[in-house]
């Protein structure tokens, strides 16, 4: 049976292949492959430095998914919410990272898969982790940044040294340096005159040194001999006293202790009068009995003194 069709539909059969052609053409050109299966994965930025959709991901430089959608995070935190399509043959692991880069010179932006070294891998639907890369002119920044510190504060210290030196080197002190430098001349120019008027001294001085000189050359070993004489009169005059001297010293001790030893033993006057208590006791009632006659001589002097005017009285 056959079946006719008429323009109309034939038309309109045209008109929708030609648009489902566009739309695949369009979403090719975007990166969108409608005939491939793709995994969704989501990854949270604070700021996306410039990425959007439709944007590559690629990993160890081959091309694997796109951008898809970036939007804010529904908490209201600000951060954004950016979603990606990867094909499912592609394995992402858990602690991977999106991180976002420049892929060429004129700050085109891209992101790139870091493959983690987990085994498992991520779902579809999770969230990987997220970083930004540092650009060039952001590391050129950083790394400048300190330098151009160092630099202004070089500058504000050679500021500071000029303004001083431009202080120091005023008219009052330009004169005085030329002073001094012209009462510098003029002493290095009396040393001159000096040294030519004493030249013949001098001359002289130098000869009688290197003539001392020869002579102590001359009579090296003699005085060498000497020398070695009067170490050794030296060493036997130090010997001999240091001698003497121990054997002082040994005859005192031993006489020390002889002393000591009678002294203990009651020998001679000083070892009774320690060893002897008798003698002890006897002495200290005779010290008592002392005390209270030079007690009773200053009270009542009268007793043991008379003196008379006219003379000796007679006693009865």
């Amino acid at each position: 049976m056959n079946v006719k069709l008429s323009n109309e539909l034939k038309v309109g059969i045209l008109v929708t292949i030609a648009l489902a052609a566009l739309l695949w053409g369009l979403n090719y050109l975007k990166g969108k492959d409608l005939f491939s299966s793709r995994n969704i994965y989501y990854a949270v930025y604070t700021n996306v430095d410039g990425l959007v959709s439709s944007n590559p991901i690629v990993m160890n430089g081959y091309r694997i998914g796109i951008v898809n959608n970036i939007e804010f995070m529904p908490d209201k935190s600000g951060n954004l919410l950016v979603t990606l399509l990867i094909n499912d043959d592609v394995f992402i692991s858990k602690n991977s990272i999106a991180k976002i880069f420049n892929s060429d010179l004129i700050g085109t932006k891209a992101m790139k898969i870091e493959l983690g070294n987990e085994k498992m891998s991520l779902n579809n639907g999770d969230t990987i982790l997220a970083e930004l890369e540092t650009g060039l002119a952001q590391q050129f920044g950083k790394e400048v940044g300190p330098i151009k510190n160092k630099a202004e504060n070089l500058i504000v210290n050679l500021d500071s040294v000029v303004t001083m030196l431009h202080s120091l080197f005023d008219p009052n002190t330009k004169n005085n340096l030329r002073s001094g430098i012209n009462h510098l001349n003029s002493g290095l120019a009396s040393f001159d005159q000096l040294m030519t008027s004493e030249k013949g001294k001098l001359y002289l001085m130098i000869s009688n040194i290197e003539s001392i000189s020869y002579n102590l050359k001359a009579n090296n070993e003699q005085i060498t001999h000497i020398l070695n004489n009067l170490s050794v009169v030296s060493d036997s005059l130090a010997q001999v006293k240091f001698a003497t001297t121990i054997k002082h010293a040994d005859d005192a001790v031993m006489k020390m202790d002889n002393m000591l030893d009678k002294i203990n033993s009651g020998k001679g006057s000083l070892g009774k009068l320690v060893n002897d208590e008798e003698l002890y006791n006897s002495l200290n009632n005779t010290s008592k009995d002392l005390d209270e006659l030079m007690k009773d001589l200053k009270a009542n002097p009268n007793r043991y003194v008379h003196f008379s005017m006219f003379g000796k009285k007679d006693k009865k």
